[in-house]
């Protein structure tokens, strides 16, 4: 299964196939009748993983693992 937009990753929650969480604040789902969003609440802190393909010099990649281990705090 290949989605590149996030209007294609709605496309297969709303088909039954997957399902999503996004932050409270991103309110694209909402642009779909057919979908609902449920508060997800008592989360305990998990492991977050950023995954690029090794040959990819995007530069907003570079800016994106950069902005993520700022955020997140710990360099691995």
């Amino acid at each position: 299964l290949l989605v590149d937009t996030f209007e294609d990753k709605l496309e297969v929650v709303a088909d039954g196939r997957a399902v999503a969480i996004v932050p409270a604040d991103d309110r694209r789902s909402t642009l779909r009748d057919d979908l609902a969003t449920i508060p997800v609440e008592g989360i305990d802190p998990c492991q977050v993983a950023v995954v690029t393909r090794a040959a990819d010099r995007n530069p907003l990649v570079a800016h994106f693992r950069e902005s993520a281990k700022n955020c997140l705090g710990r360099d691995t």
